[in-house]
């Protein structure tokens, strides 16, 4: 709830909502997986049906999964492979047939019910929102499947898309690529503000990898290393005496001898060169391992570094934050810094609500009640009407901004102007619709 304070000009209480203006936003987080073979998408359909065990999930929470697309549950590589076919794509040997899309959000960004147990997130805006994001972003009949996992740690969405380009080729070279996939993360936090969530920290100076791998390859380089850097212990050669019958031809028994000898020392020279060759393999392996260390180790000391600043931050603000919680408490005005940062915020936010509500005026309006009915479909937003004044109020859920709709410009008109026009324009658009039917049932007529 709002906290109600005294306006230094005057004594009229009005409500305000304090933010966080620097506490780190839950972070919207989009991961893709290309399917490659049949055996692939057979594995991914058994999973995330669970039609084999899976170890990190709640057997107890498995009746809250949802599929929304794929109610028949069939096989991923089945499904892409009729739309493909559908498209009239052309499919090489090598084709991806798929691509996994993984939408979810980091842990905070689902709040859990006042006795600790997680929400169904099942019907909500949310859900409702990354649906909508998927049809938008690769076409309605591009996505073949998506499941909403409610069975783990975090809910999250596993969508499967078929790689279909603009023009109708099979591509996931062209859908999915570096530039494409940074706009996608882009796009998709986009999606996801309504819902108080923002982008990770772009990095695209390395690839992801773990470091612990590193270290392990510098391991075993060491271990390797060792092994094959240790002297190897000589071996002893003799020359066996002349026997009787040797002396009769010396020089046979000298060349014997020699030969011998010389096939002894090439067996030893080849195995000292591999030897060698291993070790300098290794050495180079290990040189390019703590190259990639050292770039980790700068993408590391660049992600804490930014942590750092955020938490600073972060600590800075709770410490205002609290005082003008106090101060508020006590009907005392509010320092002059929370007040202009929350009109930003709220101006920010009247923005973004005159852009939805002239989205929701798109839609077939006849009368007020239409209008109502897209206003409670917005996502991130509640619509609620006074019961005395009957006047409505759309309600930003993730900073608590409301607003009237009398005090909103959809398209810089008034709201009374942006109604009335969407409702001449439903009523013309259903004129011509009608002409048409009646033009078409004389057509019928005079034919009869």
């Amino acid at each position: 709830m709002p906290d109600y304070v005294r306006c230094g000009a005057c004594s009229r209480p009005y409500a305000v909502s304090i933010p966080f203006p620097h506490r780190p936003m839950p972070y919207a987080i989009c991961r893709v997986a290309k399917i490659k073979t049949a055996q692939a998408g057979a594995a991914k359909t058994a999973h995330n049906y669970r039609q084999r065990e899976t170890p990190n999930a709640d057997t107890k929470r498995q009746p809250l999964n949802r599929e929304y697309i794929n109610t028949a549950e069939r096989n991923y590589w089945e499904l892409a492979t009729e739309r493909i076919q559908e498209a009239g794509a052309k499919v090489r040997y090598d084709s991806v047939r798929g691509v996994e899309v993984l939408l979810t959000a980091s842990p905070e960004a689902f709040k859990r019910q006042a006795d600790g147990s997680p929400h169904d997130w099942h019907g909500s805006k949310w859900a409702e929102a990354n649906i909508a994001f998927l049809k938008d972003k690769f076409g309605e009949q591009n996505v073949v499947s998506c499941t909403l996992h409610q069975d783990e740690l975090t809910p999250h969405f596993h969508a499967v898309v078929v790689p279909l380009t603009a023009d109708g080729r099979l591509s996931a070279k062209d859908v999915f690529n570096p530039k494409t996939l940074r706009a996608l993360q882009t796009e998709y936090a986009e999606a996801m503000k309504p819902f108080g969530m923002e982008r990770g920290v772009e990095h695209s100076r390395a690839k992801h990898e773990v470091m612990r791998h590193v270290y392990g390859a510098q391991e075993r380089s060491r271990g390797e290393l060792a092994t094959l850097t240790k002297p190897e212990p000589a071996t002893r050669l003799s020359i066996e005496g002349p026997s009787g019958l040797d002396l009769v031809n010396l020089s046979k028994w000298r060349a014997d001898q020699e030969a011998r000898l010389n096939a002894e020392l090439t067996r030893q020279l080849a195995a000292a060169n591999e030897r060698a060759s291993k070790a300098a393999s290794i050495a180079q392996d290990s040189a390019s391992a703590k190259d990639r260390e050292k770039t980790l180790a700068r993408q590391l000391a660049s992600v804490e570094g930014t942590k750092m600043k955020e938490i600073g931050r972060r600590e800075s603000f709770e410490g205002g934050f609290k005082r003008a919680a106090v101060l508020a408490v006590q009907g005392e005005t509010l320092p002059a810094n929370v007040l202009t940062y929350g009109q930003q915020i709220r101006s920010s936010m009247q923005a973004e609500a005159e852009k939805h509500v002239q989205q929701a005026l798109k839609a077939p309006i006849r009368q007020a009640g239409d209008l109502t009915e897209q206003l409670k479909k917005l996502p991130g937003y509640t619509y609620r009407e006074d019961a005395t004044t009957k006047q409505g109020e759309l309600r930003h859920t993730a900073t608590g901004s409301r607003f009237e709709l009398a005090e909103l410009k959809p398209g810089g008109m008034s709201m009374k102007e942006a109604y009335d026009q969407a409702v001449r324009r439903t009523m013309q658009h259903d004129q011509e619709q009608s002409k048409g039917q009646s033009r078409a049932r004389g057509g019928v007529s005079m034919g009869g």
